[in-house]
């Protein structure tokens, strides 16, 4: 970890907490604004906005749930027992038995006095910012029915603004009272805010901040989240040994599921109430769970005491709280919520005091999170159970949405990380590469080096021992002759003549021909024509175009050479022929090269028992370039062949540099 990460992990954290900060004011300020009405100026006379921060309060006992009536006076509603209240109010909860026939329910009737409002020009509406409550709500205009709520008793849309038309068309008639009725469990209690009446131009920008702050930024926040967690297992998939994008992905799916209840209502679910509140209820505890996950993969310092016993929390509470084994688990799912709130506390603590110790940068933003997290779910926790104003707005998204920024920052960081490290990596390995090319090149030269030395050797010993075969033969022996004066000045010359011969053919051998065999002998023609000419022999020849040779290199050319010089000179020295022909043709898998004299025949295999020191070296020459020679003489000349594979085998070509 650099220095500077620990002093950037700071700033991120602490414009965070600013983040949230203002996040709260943003929560808090609007609903304080939209509750009062504004002390600016004066609105005009036709646009007048009352704010109804009190009501007359009838409350009726029942026995389960009853559809609203079509009009008031079907509902027999006494006209005693009224009380003046004020808004917001809060409804307590009531320990009741239950009835043999039902549940216990309240039909609380409020009721509002519009009969001292000032004729308008426009339609009127009713704005109710907020209600809770495990039943239904009515309105009423001068008792008849205008609105009621649809869908379960606990999935009712509490969590959404009421904006509606007391009168549709300015030429209606504005009601003089409005009766709204809410009906509750009286073990539940409820809560009911205040009541706005005015035209849409005054309403309509409270109502809508009201549903950005309730329902739309939580529902964008969770769906950004599901889809940002949607990207990071697609991220997993690729990657199977990071864990975190899984963990992430995992929370991202729990905490869409979680505040799924906060804008999800009515008849739009497509599961029963008990099925979604416990997973409203569960998704909460392993979010806890997968949170703690997360942490502790983050800091690298496990718990896993810790672990064992949330776990087994968690899997207790959603095995106790399935629906057919909890009752009512919808009454006491703001009872788990509190209790659920000290367990999370501890999980925290523990894995931000560890990410600390790890001087963590993640860590100081998890921890600016946490306290927000914490005091906003301990509102909403008084909020549910009615200890707070009903018109307040649940921050518990808000605490979601600050998860998300957090954690998508540290995957972002890990994300960033992971593509800075590979950079790093790759850099290290280029320089690295270039550091081996460079020793590489130099082991490279190096081999050239000793390469050439080697072949440089090798012709030299290649040439010494040819020359000390043939040409220093040859002059030894004729030093020995003249020293015995029994050669002489023609026979001399002839030796020295026989030695250049020798001489030149070495170095026409170290020429390249391209693995033309045909280039080589005509250098051999170029060589041995003026010699044989010289003898009063007629050369034919006859060669023709054959393949190309691979493996013909010096070496092996100077084999070939030297067993057509011998050949000739056999021919010279003791057939006593007057015509010798070349020729070439292809045989098989390879080639031949034919010479053919007309001189005096001789016997092959005597001459091979009986001397044949030069033929010897003939048969060596072709076995060691893995030719083969053969002989067929007879009263009418000598036959020559030379055969050469089109391609070597290892062990000829070994055996040609070992020469």
């Amino acid at each position: 970890m650099k220095p500077d990460d620990g002093q950037r992990g700071w700033r991120v954290g602490h414009w965070l907490a600013r983040l949230l900060w203002l996040s709260w004011l943003a929560v808090v300020v609007p609903c304080a604004y939209a509750s009062e009405p504004p002390a600016t100026k004066a609105p005009p006379q036709h646009d007048i906005v009352v704010h109804f921060t009190q009501a007359e309060l009838l409350s009726v006992p029942g026995i389960g749930y009853s559809s609203p009536p079509r009009r008031i006076e079907d509902a027999g509603l006494p006209k005693d027992g009224w009380k003046v209240v004020a808004l917001p109010y809060t409804a307590p909860r009531e320990l009741v038995p239950t009835e043999a026939g039902g549940v216990r329910t309240v039909s609380d009737w409020y009721r509002l006095d519009l009969a001292g409002l000032p004729p308008s020009q426009r339609p009127r509406l009713l704005y109710l910012p907020r209600w809770k409550t495990l039943g239904h709500i009515a309105v009423y205009g001068d008792g008849v029915l205008l609105y009621q709520s649809i869908g379960s008793p606990v999935h009712n849309g509490y969590n959404h603004p009421l904006l509606l038309p007391l009168n549709a068309t300015a030429d209606a008639l504005s009601p003089s009272s409005v009766l709204i009725r809410v009906n509750r469990l009286r073990s539940s209690g409820s809560g009911f805010s205040t009541v706005w009446v005015g035209d849409q131009d005054s309403l309509s920008w409270r109502y809508q901040a009201r549903q950005l702050l309730q329902v739309q930024l939580p529902f964008m926040g969770s769906a950004a989240f599901l889809a940002v967690g949607a990207f990071a297992f697609a991220v997993w998939l690729g990657k199977r040994r990071e864990s975190l994008y899984l963990l992430f992905a995992a929370i991202s799916a729990l905490a869409f599921l979680r505040m799924l209840h906060y804008y999800a209502g009515g008849s739009y679910l497509p599961m029963s109430d008990e099925w979604f509140e416990w997973m409203t209820v569960a998704s909460l505890l392993w979010l806890i769970i997968l949170i703690h996950l997360f942490l502790q993969r983050l800091h690298q310092q496990p718990s896993p005491w810790l672990t064992r016993t949330s776990v087994g929390l968690a899997l207790a509470c959603s095995v106790g709280t399935l629906p057919h084994v909890s009752v009512s688990l919808y009454l006491l799912t703001p009872l788990l919520n509190l209790a659920v709130l000290p367990v999370a506390v501890l999980i925290f603590s523990v894995n931000l005091r560890k990410a600390l110790r790890a001087q963590l940068p993640e860590g100081r933003l998890v921890a600016g999170w946490t306290v927000f997290a914490v005091g906003f779910t301990s509102y909403d926790g008084l909020l549910q159970n009615n200890l707070v104003s009903p018109e307040s707005v649940y921050t518990s998204p808000y605490a979601i949405i600050g998860l998300f920024f957090v954690f998508s920052y540290i995957m972002f960081q890990r994300y960033t990380g992971a593509f800075a490290e590979v950079g790093r990596l790759n850099t290290g390995l280029a320089q690295r590469l270039q550091e081996r090319e460079a020793e590489l090149e130099q082991s490279y030269r190096r081999l050239r080096v000793i390469e050439n030395q080697q072949m440089l050797n090798a012709e030299r010993r290649r040439l010494m021992q040819d020359m000390h075969d043939g040409l220093g033969s040859s002059l030894i022996g004729a030093i020995r002759s003249v020293e015995r004066g029994a050669m002489n000045d023609a026979e001399i010359s002839g030796v020295l003549k026989g030695c250049m011969d020798d001489l030149k053919l070495a170095i026409d051998s170290m020429e390249s021909v391209d693995a033309d065999l045909l280039l080589l002998l005509a250098t051999l023609r170029f060589r041995l024509a003026p010699r044989i000419e010289s003898a009063g022999v007629a050369l034919r020849w006859e060669v023709q175009p054959v393949p190309a040779l691979p493996w013909l290199d010096p070496g092996s050319a100077l084999h070939i050479l030297r067993i057509m010089q011998e050949c000739v000179a056999n021919v010279l020295r003791h057939t006593r022929a007057t015509t010798i022909g070349f020729s070439t043709a292809t045989v098989g898998q390879g080639v031949c090269v034919v010479i053919e004299d007309n001189g005096a025949g001789f016997a092959v295999d005597e001459a091979l028992r009986r001397s044949g020191r030069g033929m010897r070296n003939q048969q060596q020459r072709a076995q060691a370039i893995g030719g083969t020679v053969n002989w067929e003489s007879g009263s009418g000349g000598t036959r020559f062949t030379l055969w050469l594979p089109l391609e070597r085998k290892v062990e000829a070509e070994r055996a040609v540099g070992s020469l």
